[in-house]
């Protein structure tokens, strides 16, 4: 008989910015590294310089929606994976690297 625990389910990252950059992208590797993500999604209004959409697709977990939409890409995301933890993240808040680089301040 397996052992189900709850609170176990493999979680699944949405994070959205005006403007995605390569502080933005590195911090979500980090952040996928060091929790049980299954995939992350970042959201965002503008194109990317095509630095950052070169080292995203580095990433295996990591997908770039581009779209104008977010309420409507979340919805998406989240039927797409019901049965998982989905997770918001406001990449324009105090996230990873970018929160560091503003103690400072």
């Amino acid at each position: 008989m397996r052992n189900k625990q709850k609170g176990t389910k493999e979680k699944v990252i949405v994070s959205f910015t005006q403007k995605l950059g390569l502080v933005g992208v590195r911090s979500l590797e980090e952040y996928i590294k060091k929790n049980k993500v299954r995939k992350s999604y970042v959201i965002t209004s503008t194109s990317p310089h095509p630095n950052v959409i070169d080292y995203a697709k580095k990433i295996d977990l990591l997908e770039i929606i581009i779209s104008s939409h977010l309420k409507q890409e979340v919805e998406n995301i989240r039927k797409l994976y019901s049965n998982n933890s989905v997770t918001i993240i406001n990449l324009d808040d105090d996230f990873g690297e970018r929160s560091i680089m503003r103690d400072g301040l």
